[in-house]
């Protein structure tokens, strides 16, 4: 540990001021607490970096005390002292070997620590005094704060340790603390969100800190960003938890304290929300100017300028704001393009049947795209935990003391990383009704149902002539009015609801659509293949935390260029198609896209797109800077911000890159009419691009707010002066200043021609526009004398001040239109969103093709296109010599261009039995090619090419998947329930299309009980099923029950045994081939499997010989046991052997 003492002349420093109190009363000679950085960084890390937070920048602090006139109580460690004589000050220590001890992330029991000895101020120190005073204080050896000299009293030795102010307060302690009203925490109704601060202790803080403990007592979860001039402070239990999460210094005195610079809170505040905390966001609301001027008009004597939380932001609710400090507008953007989403589920569990209702709503607030649905799920919540696997969920809201054990244990189990926040019903959850009166407000949807989303149109009652939630509904609007809530807490409800951006939630359940008899046939149009959770996450197909991201599907055929086509890929591999018209026009655009003839658009379209930037959340972020509402309701309108000239140049900077994304798009759509009119292109390309009636409308909107304003005067000034003929009511304005003015001088010249004799105007002081006439000319008595110079009186008269007043009416309203300009030109934008919306959706549509394409064109292997019958009535699946796409690229040796990955054949159905009972040795790549399979299904559902000579297949409707042996302890399931339940749910909803992988079912239990189970599941499936089925087993018997069975095949994973001994496994080697062959595998070899995981060979043999005693004790005649026992004891007597037969 070290700590750095400067010699030099004291810099500015923040410190605690010495003319008032602290927001804790102290006494007066509390020494000043040494400033200390802990830091968990590694040794030799370069500290200078930090040097912003020491607000050592004369010019930065003198800016950041402006207030200090009226505003000094506002924060007591902020105001700004200049030393008059040098002292030994100590500065941040560099690379401290402590690290302050982790407290909990509850802000409630934050702040748990030692005392620290304090170097008092001016106290004249060396470097090693104070390293060995600060080791001392680290190691816990350091003096202890007195809390009473009176005589008599405990040693100091004996008395509590307290590192700050805040955790000596009684009513702080966890298990003291309460609510807004008083309630503790075991009280049901214990709102957690706030804080009951005792008013006598409120009375005797200083202005500044009871506006802090009044925000934090309405906001008791979440960390104040408390603005002061131009930093971001935190207080006491804040700021142990910010020190603690950001590793940035404590500011010195007996309370905690931390804050950072305006320009570093967006980074900062990032940083909190990645460590699970919500962030408030207050700013300052009014300058000491004009507190002072409400002082004068209310006779009130506050001393603070006021102040008001603004944002407050937590996982779920971002939304890459200006003042998040994220850069929309580049192409070249790391943010990560997923959509991550704030999620309400309202649960209605019926405990006859143990079945539950959901409604649910989920947003993903960087774009404002809403969708609610409601569906009713089964015992096992199988639409749930699809649900859960679908959408990327980081923050969920639930109904306090309303879900079912069985929801609860799912939510905790799937969601276990997840923040989930308890909702009050009614007061916070709110009710159907309840949302629906509330968003009828004209600032959302109005009274008027014909403006509503069409989503939320079918959600009311048709026949009410105000709107009104359906009974139908009510869970979904429910759902709805707790995200509804959450946004509005979080003071972006208005922004999210005004985008109209609502789509529904289809559950794609519905498998039972398709149940037909053997000979129907299936009107496949508007189906997709459902892949519920279980089946995501056996095949890997998009990134799911468990497996590695680089071997999903989704990360081997993501070519996208833009994060909206990368957000749509992901949307097409969570619901393959199953549409017939969907799919021909995918595969011809597929097959047009990597002909020779489409390589050079082909790439010009990769280059265009690479360029776009993410439109999709930059009309959102334009759409909101543009409503009206925020201008002049929202509490941001009233901030004061420092550096506003660069926080509307990014505005602006944004506004042109959606613009110029915009214009890039068109680019696209010409370069493929260039292509048509040699004949080339495809049906849907031309939908997606030849349309010349939205590339024109396209063209004259981006044309009209070109012509709107000079973008390069715009840039430099963060400012939009609309050019004349684009901003109707400017140019009102602007005419009425010139008419008035007109009308000044044309007064003007009436008294210059009434008096013969030259006049101007003149202004003097804060009088403008006086008549300046020669001092020899007599004028009426309606001309009031205001000032004069040598040979010349200035006049005003009851006509001039009219027309001057008129006149400073109409530049006040120029002015006003002016300022608001910006504002009304991102409006108009937004106005447009439906043309914008429709663009991104189809070049989003387009860049997916293009990553399919690229992918079947790049890809090192042999790619076919799949043939789809969508007449047979009998399902099958056909591949010739199929790779698995993620595990063949993975296995590929760049520097020798091969792959060590065994292509596959595959026959389901046609010619072959539908159902394949697959054994072979452990490691033999039975599950690989089970998968494999599957894989392939869901490639060509998305009408793309795949890894095979050749593939040829009816639809499927839905991939069920029983793989692996996995227990959920956080849900509260074993191993074996999983394995039983997950075939369960194959047994009810799966019809002859779909496609089951049933992988070593019943391993889970006894040998005699998993035997049974699963030839009793392999009989139902053979029977009545009759579905495409790889069942993988180690139970050998079950083979010979099915030998004959017609819709049964046999099949193996083919390997080579050298060495084969019957006595001893260890000398045995097995070489496995990894391909399919029929027949039925003689043995598993596990005991080859052992042998290669390391396990002793003495452990190995003895296993096989209890192995062999197992067996014979299968036989229950004693005889056949002693028979059996003879045949394999090769020095037994042949001719007695066959006495013994014959016996028999």
């Amino acid at each position: 540990m070290s700590l750095a003492v400067s010699e030099k002349k004291a810099p500015l420093k923040r410190s605690n001021s010495k003319t008032v109190n602290s927001p804790v009363k102290v006494a007066r000679n509390t020494p000043k607490r040494a400033r200390v950085v802990v830091s968990s960084s590694s040794e030799g890390e370069d500290d200078s970096k930090d040097e912003d937070f020491e607000m050592k920048d004369a010019e930065a602090v003198h800016e950041s005390s402006e207030e200090s006139d009226v505003d000094e109580n506002a924060s007591d460690d902020c105001e700004v002292t200049y030393d008059s004589t040098p002292q030994t000050t100590p500065k941040r220590a560099k690379k401290l070997n402590k690290t302050l001890p982790d407290t909990p992330k509850s802000i409630k029991t934050s702040g748990v620590g030692k005392v620290r000895k304090v170097i008092p101020d001016g106290e004249e120190v060396s470097l090693a005094a104070v390293e060995e005073k600060m080791e001392k204080i680290m190691e816990g050896k350091g003096e202890r704060k007195k809390t009473s000299n009176k005589v008599g009293s405990k040693k100091e030795e004996d008395e509590p340790l307290e590192r700050f102010d805040h955790e000596s307060l009684d009513w702080l302690k966890p298990e003291k603390i309460r609510d807004a009203c008083k309630r503790t925490m075991s009280d049901p109704e214990y709102d957690p969100k706030t804080l009951w601060v005792p008013p006598d202790f409120h009375q005797k803080q200083t202005p500044g800190h009871r506006q802090w403990w009044t925000i934090k007592s309405q906001h008791f979860d979440t960390i104040i960003l408390f603005k002061v001039g131009k930093f971001y402070e935190t207080y006491h239990m804040d700021a142990v938890e910010v020190v603690r999460a950001l590793n940035i210094a404590f500011m010195r005195g007996s309370y905690a304290h931390a804050g950072f610079p305006e320009h570093a809170a967006s980074k900062f505040a990032d940083q909190l929300m990645n460590h699970g905390y919500k962030v408030a966001r207050v700013e300052q609301t009014e300058t000491p100017q004009m507190l002072e001027e409400r002082n004068k008009k209310t006779s009130a004597k506050d001393k603070v300028v006021r102040r008001e939380v603004c944002r407050v932001t937590s996982n779920g609710t971002r939304t890459y704001g200006v003042l998040d400090g994220v850069d929309l507008g580049s192409a070249t953007s790391t943010l990560d393009p997923t959509s991550k989403n704030l999620l309400a589920i309202k649960e209605s569990y019926n405990s006859e049947t143990g079945k539950s209702t959901y409604g649910v709503c989920m947003i993903d607030t960087t774009t404002a795209h809403i969708r609610i649905g409601q569906f009713e799920d089964d015992d096992y919540r199988s639409q749930l935990r699809t649900l859960l696997a679908n959408v990327i969920v980081v923050q969920a809201l639930v109904e306090r003391s309303s879900m079912s054990a069985s929801t609860k244990a799912i939510l905790n189990g799937i969601l276990f990383s997840v923040p989930i926040e308890n909702l009050l019903p009614k007061k916070q959850f709110l009710t159907a009704d309840d949302v629906v009166r509330i968003v009828s407000n004209d600032d959302y949807f109005g009274s008027e149902v014909s403006n509503w989303p069409d989503v939320l149109k079918t959600m009311l009652e048709e026949s009410s002539v105000l709107p009104k939630a359906s009974s139908e509904w009510q869970l979904a609007l429910s759902a709805f009015g707790a995200v509804f809530w959450y946004l509005r807490d979080s003071l972006i409800d208005v922004d999210m609801l005004s985008m109209k951006n609502i789509t529904f939630y289809d559950s794609n359940a519905k498998s039972s659509e398709v149940q037909t008899s053997n000979e129907e046939k299936v009107d496949w149009n508007g189906k997709n293949l459902i892949l519920d959770g279980t089946a995501l996450e056996n095949l890997n197909i998009v990134p799911n935390g468990r497996d590695s991201h680089l071997t999903s599907l989704y990360f081997v055929i993501n070519k996208c260029s833009t994060p909206f086509g990368r957000r749509l890929l992901r949307s097409w591999l969570l619901q393959p198609t199953c549409d017939p018209t969907k799919l021909r026009l995918r595969q011809e655009a597929i097959k047009w896209m990597t002909s020779s003839d489409a390589t050079s658009f082909v790439d010009i379209a990769t280059a265009t797109l690479k360029k776009i930037p993410d439109l999709d959340r930059l009309l959102q972020k334009i759409h909101t800077i543009g409503l009206k509402y925020r201008s002049e309701k929202h509490p941001d309108s009233r901030a004061i911000f420092f550096d506003t000239i660069k926080t509307n140049q990014k505005k602006i900077g944004e506004l042109l890159a959606a613009i110029d994304g915009f214009k890039l798009c068109n680019k696209l759509r010409k370069e493929y009419m260039k292509v048509q009119q040699e004949g080339e292109g495809c049906e849907i390309l031309d939908e997606l691009l030849g349309n010349t009636e939205q590339m024109e409308e396209v063209d004259e909107n981006i044309m009209f707010f070109e012509k709107m304003f000079d973008r390069t005067t715009a840039l430099k000034d963060g400012k939009i002066v609309p050019n004349a003929g684009c901003d109707e009511e400017y140019d009102e304005a602007l005419e009425k200043v010139k008419e008035a003015m007109g009308e000044l001088n044309s007064y003007k010249d009436t008294i210059a021609k009434k008096y013969s004799c030259s006049i101007k105007f003149v202004d003097s002081g804060k009088v403008k526009y006086l008549l300046e006439m020669p001092e020899s000319i007599k004028v009426s008595s309606s001309f009031e004398l205001k000032s004069r110079r040598k040979g010349f009186i200035r006049y005003s008269t009851p006509d001039s001040e009219e027309l001057v007043a008129s006149l400073h009416a109409a530049e006040s309203e120029k002015a006003k239109l002016g300022d608001d300009a910006t504002r009304r030109v991102f409006e108009q934008f937004g106005h447009k969103n439906p043309i914008w919306l429709e663009t991104v959706k189809l070049i989003s549509t387009f860049d997916v093709l293009t990553s399919l394409a690229i992918f079947s064109k790049s890809s090192p292997f042999e790619m076919c296109m799949p043939e789809f019958d969508f007449k047979s009535a009998k399902p099958y699946l056909v591949v010739e010599k199929g790779l698995h796409p993620c595990l063949a690229m993975h296995a590929r040796n760049e520097v020798t261009q091969t792959s060590t990955f065994i292509a596959n054949s595959t026959t389901m159905g046609e010619t072959e039995a539908a159902v394949m009972l697959l054994t072979g040795p452990n490691m033999g790549g039975k599950s690989t090619l089970m998968r494999q399979t599957a894989v392939l299904a869901i490639l060509a559902h998305l009408g793309c090419m795949v890894p095979a000579d050749s593939m040829r297949l009816t639809p499927i409707d839905r991939i069920f998947t029983r793989i692996g042996a996995n227990d959920r302890i956080m849900c509260g399931e074993s191993t074996f329930f999983i394995e039983l339940k997950e075939t369960d749910i194959m047994l009810k909803n799966a019809t002859k299309h779909s496609l089951l992988l049933i992988d070593e079912l019943g391993r889970g239990t006894s040998t005699f009980d998993g035997t049974a189970i699963a030839s009793a599941v392999l009989q139902k499936i053979a029977d009545d099923v009759m579905c495409r089925t790889f069942f993988s087993t180690h139970y050998h018997s079950i083979c010979n029950s099915f030998t004959d069975h017609p819709n049964v095949r046999l099949a193996h994973m083919k390997c080579v045994v050298d060495k084969e001994n019957n006595e001893d496994p260890t000398m045995e080697d097995v070489t496995f081939l990894y391909e399919l062959e029929s027949g039925i595998c003689p043995k598993s070899y596990g005991f080859y499997a052992a042998k290669l995981a390391g396990i002793d060979q003495e452990v190995v043999r003895k296993a096989y010989a209890e192995s062999n005693k197992f067996a014979s004790n299968l036989i229950i005649d004693p005889k056949i046991r002693q028979l059996v026992k003879c045949a394999r004891d090769e020095n037994f007597d042949i001719n007695e052997l066959k006495s013994m037969i014959e016996a028999l």
